[in-house]
């Protein structure tokens, strides 16, 4: 992830003017979603049977975990796998699907044993040995090799772009040689760098991969979904024929990250930014993360350090009230089917946003409307079938009937019902 505390001024402008924008509306009128589109970044760090039966609770499918170089090579030559084997065996026994990343350095390669992320072509065969060494390990295990993280921020890569394409070449040709079943993703950028990415196709760099990553860091959901939008146009531009994948996204909830939004709006936010990447055709999505570092009452009350803080749930698994937000997209939303056109919208405001999800793995369609105005417009919704609206914040459902009139304002309503009902939403006369 990347460190917002040393990122330019130019990038925070960016964010500002993102934040200042209307919900922008996906490039396509429809997607069908996988079924195990969702998962989250960071589990396993308890690793307990509480931990997994939790996840299934809340439906993640996919956990990203890093089988990093320093991690399992800490002197030359001798391997040490067995940290990662716990969580990987523990995590593939409860049916959670692996995104494994491969990265950094390690001392001993430095003339001065001074980590520099930086991968010249001398250095890289000692590289390569750690891919090869590693991906022979867990082949069969891991679902999605990742390679590398975020190599267009300094914090992360500091050498030639030259020699990251090498890199990401050679790393891919050694993994479709050893376990040619797994999924292959590159790029794992920080937002969206057209240039890099051309760059990065252009020198053959992605001619293995089976999908692009990105991490959509912005001030909110909005600015989320314009980055996501200018990325699918980046795969457009080079022909890429893989996927989109989002490894990253998410806000901390404390510090002083200008991407911070408060508790109470959080849900809010978690359900905007999941259903608006999923209707964009991604094929994961992980939201980072799952954990705070602390918990409620371990806490002090005031924190610069955002990082502690990104999490669903405290580590006591307590929820923040996202986590039922996350719950309700991710065990309705996926393998549904996205449909711009389906819900029937009569004399409605451009500021009213309706996303329609039909036949999701629940077996429920889900109508989600929010108003993008700093007002609350009373629209009237009618829906021949037995509905329900849920709280994003709490989880509790009530039925609703055939015609309700609903404040609409900035939270999203979420409401789901089963069958082919066409839902039909007309503006409320006062």
């Amino acid at each position: 992830m990347v460190n917002i505390k040393k990122a330019p001024a130019m990038f925070l402008l960016v964010l500002i003017i993102m934040s200042c924008t209307s919900t922008p509306l996906p490039p396509n009128s429809s997607a069908d979603i996988p079924e195990d589109i969702f998962g989250t970044v960071h589990i396993g760090r308890i690793n307990t049977e509480e931990e997994y039966l939790f996840l299934d609770e809340l439906g993640v499918s996919w956990a990203l975990g890093s089988a990093t170089w320093g991690s399992v090579e800490t002197e030359e030559g001798v391997f040490d796998f067995s940290g990662y084997d716990r969580f990987i065996n523990n995590a593939k026994q409860e049916g959670i699907k692996i995104v494994s990343t491969l990265a950094y350095d390690v001392p001993w390669i430095y003339s001065n044993g001074k980590q520099k992320r930086n991968i010249t072509p001398e250095r890289l065969q000692h590289y390569l040995n750690y891919v090869e060494k590693t991906v022979t390990h867990l082949k069969g295990r891991v679902d999605a090799w990742q390679i590398w993280n975020e190599p267009n921020h300094p914090k992360f890569w500091k050498g030639s772009r030259e020699d990251f394409f090498e890199l990401t070449k050679q790393t891919a040709l050694i993994i479709r040689r050893i376990d040619p079943d797994a999924m292959i993703v590159g790029g794992a950028f920080v937002r969206s760098p057209r240039g890099f990415a051309k760059a990065m196709h252009k020198a053959g760099a992605t001619e293995n991969l089976d999908g692009l990553a990105f991490h959509p860091y912005a001030l909110n959901s909005s600015g989320t979904m314009r980055l996501h939008n200018k990325f699918i146009k980046v795969l457009s531009e080079i022909d890429f024929p893989g996927d989109a994948w989002i490894t990253e996204v998410g806000h901390p909830t404390r510090g002083w990250f200008p991407t911070k939004v408060s508790l109470k709006k959080f849900p809010s936010c978690v359900v905007k930014t999941m259903a608006g990447a999923a209707a964009r055709g991604p094929r994961v999505v992980l939201w980072y993360q799952l954990f705070d570092r602390q918990t409620l009452e371990e806490a002090p009350k005031f924190s610069l350090d955002s990082f502690r803080f990104f999490g669903l749930i405290y580590p006591d698994y307590q929820r923040k009230d996202a986590a039922w937000a996350y719950q309700l997209c991710a065990t309705n939303l996926a393998g549904s089917r996205y449909s711009s056109d389906y819900l029937i919208r009569d004399n409605i405001p451009k500021s009213i946003v309706s996303m329609c999800f039909l036949e999701g793995s629940s077996g429920n369609n889900t109508l989600l409307l929010w108003n993008d105005s700093i007002s609350t417009r009373k629209i009237k919704l009618y829906l021949s079938a037995p509905a329900f609206i849920h709280d994003i914040s709490t989880g509790n459902k009530e039925p609703l009937q055939e015609e309700t009139v609903l404040d609409v304002g900035k939270t999203p309503l979420f409401i789901t019902w089963q069958g082919e009902a066409v839902p039909r939403i007309t503006r409320e006369k006062k």
